[in-house]
Order: structure tokens, then sequence, then C-alpha cells
């Protein structure tokens, strides 16, 4: 059936012409739509009439409709077309169980897998549990962008050759897997995974689709290793540095990233598990959640290590704007970290 879109806008203009539209106005409204279902084009409708109206809202049914409108509705929608689309052609790495219904596959108008160069910067984490990736990603971005560039083969029909380096015995080796340059994509909230800060940017998205590609699925990239993900992308083996280990001492650890950054080496950071979530209230990180490493830096007889999130955005409090990017004192580094792995 479906959300009838001229009864609702009927509903609309009579419930603000009788005078307030009240909370209980409202939760008639959301049980026809967890009934009824929408689709991407029924929610833009309802979105566009809640705030055509949202001075007719008394103070409770203005909370609720804006609650949901902003944190719930999406659960609900599905595309208005669901019938699979593969207009690239080659067959694609599944989705998420849950995004089935939500996500197409698109060729991205005016896509080019390159702008303005290759940066760390470009790489944002989406709806995909991936960050030891596109944190690992990143970082080899930011200090190897030519590597970055060499994974990537354009064939003459549009798809792409894509290289990386996986795990056999001991040394990382080489393969190869072809793509094509269609991305799973919601019109709604657009590219579902990985994406550049300009979405037309595509080398993010495709190279998390190749890998996504190589193991399976979507699902099967989910939760993993940040140093295998920098080997994964430069072929050499990566060493994590344990801050709780004994014997470790924060001036080594530093020695050992400003090193590594001289070096052009990428490297990551974690932070603890879930476990010690708490720790980290209010502190603008996260649990269970891997940083690329952007580099060191001695100021005013301290020592500072920067990061940046993969999700380009969150960090800590008096960092400038907010794009991922921060630096911590060492001593606060080693505190809310876990440990750092170095590549190379």
């Amino acid at each position: 059936m479906g959300l009838d879109i001229k009864r609702l806008q009927t509903d609309f203009a009579k419930l603000a012409s009788d005078g307030k539209i009240t909370a209980t106005d409202v939760d008639g409204l959301i049980k026809r739509v967890k009934r009824d279902g929408l689709t991407e084009s029924e929610a833009k409708a309802l979105k566009k009439e809640v705030a055509r109206y949202k001075d007719k809202f008394d103070a409770e049914g203005g909370a609720k409709i804006n609650t949901f409108v902003t944190e719930k509705m999406r659960a609900l929608m599905v595309l208005d077309d669901t019938r699979p689309v593969n207009p690239g052609g080659v067959k694609d790495p599944k989705v998420l169980k849950a995004d089935e219904k939500k996500v197409r596959q698109t060729l991205i108008e005016g896509g080019q897998l390159v702008k303005n160069g290759i940066r760390g910067e470009d790489v944002t984490q989406k709806y995909l549990a991936d960050c030891y990736l596109i944190a690992g990603m990143a970082s080899v971005a930011h200090t190897r962008p030519d590597l970055i560039e060499k994974a990537f083969k354009k064939r003459t029909d549009g798809t792409y050759d894509v290289s990386f380096y996986e795990l056999k015995g001991d040394d990382w080796k080489k393969v190869t897997v072809r793509i094509d340059a269609d991305l799973p994509h919601n019109d709604w909230y657009h590219l579902t995974y990985a994406s550049g800060q300009d979405e037309k940017e595509l080398w993010p998205a495709l190279l998390e689709k190749a890998v996504a590609q190589r193991a399976g699925s979507y699902a099967a990239i989910e939760a993993g290793v940040p140093g295998d993900a920098l080997s994964m992308f430069t072929g050499k083996h990566s060493e994590m540095i344990d801050f709780k280990a004994k014997g470790t001492r924060p001036d080594e650890v530093f020695a050992a990233l400003s090193k590594a950054v001289s070096e052009g080496r990428p490297a990551t950071a974690s932070t603890f598990g879930e476990s010690s979530a708490a720790k980290y209230t209010n502190s603008g990180l996260y649990a269970d959640h891997a940083y690329s490493v952007w580099g060191t830096e001695e100021k005013g007889g301290k020592k500072y290590v920067q990061l940046r999130n993969p999700w380009g955005e969150s960090e800590p409090a008096n960092n400038g704007r907010d794009d991922g990017i921060f630096k911590m004192e060492l001593s606060e580094f080693m505190k809310m970290f876990a440990n750092t792995e170095i590549n190379g």
C-alpha cells in the first residue's frame, strides 16, 4: 500500500487550519506511517510537509515529529523501485542485509576516479563498520598517494582492475580484482558506504568495493586490524606497539611515530574496546575505533600526535573546524589509545 501523499497533504492542511497540530495528531500520523510504510520519495514529501507547517505544531507535537523525521524515519524507508539494478554489468559484492531494500547500485553522474589529486582528507567512512580499513586507506593516501593511484587501472569498457595485497603465508602478495563503477547509493542519504568528501570523487568507494568484492560481501569486511589494512595497500608488514605492554615508553612511541612520518610510512592508532566505552564519554573520541596518524609535533616543550577520524568529523573540543583532524598531547594520547600500528 504505502503512504498516501495526497491524503497526507490534505490532513496537514486541515489540522493546521483547525489550530495547533498536537502530539496526539502526530501519534496518529506516525502510526499510519509505520502501518503503511514509505518509500524514499514519500519520506521526502513527509519531510517537506513537516517543514511547511513547522510553526503550527505545539511544543510536544513538534518535538515528536522532529525526532521521528530525523532519527527514526530512515529505518522505515525502502527504495521507490526495489528491483535489483546493476548498471555497470560486473557482479557486485552484496550489501548489508539491512540495506538490501534501501540501496541500489548507481553510476554516479559526473563521477571521476580522482579530483584534484589523492589526499587522505578525501576518505570518509559511512554506514559500514570498517573503520580499520578506512583509517588505513586514509593514512596511506596521506603518506603515499602514489600507491593509491597505482592501485587502479581503468579498462576501455569503463570497469577497473584494482590491485592490493593479501596475506599468503608470511608475505603480502598482490591480487587484482575487476569491478565496475556503480556503487551502493540511497537517494535520501547518498553513497551508503565509503565515499570521498566530494561524492563525485570515486576512488575511496571503489577501493572499498574492490576489497569487499574479494572478500565476498560488504558484511565480510566489517571489523578488522588497522595494520593489516595498511599492509593491504603497501604490501609491507606492519608493527604494533601496545601502549600497555611492559616496557613501552611514551618517548619511544613518539620517536617511532615521528620517524615513520618523516619517512612517509603510514600509521594508525586504535582506542580501547567497547568495554571501555565510559572512558570516552564527552571526550570527542570513540571506543573500539581506528584513527589515522597524521603527524607529530613538538611545541612549547610538549610533544603532540596529530590524528584523523575516518568519519571526516567528530573530534575532541578546541581543535579547530570539525573535520576529524586533531592533535593530542603525548601523555593524553597514550592514556586514551590502546596501540599504534606502523607500516614498513
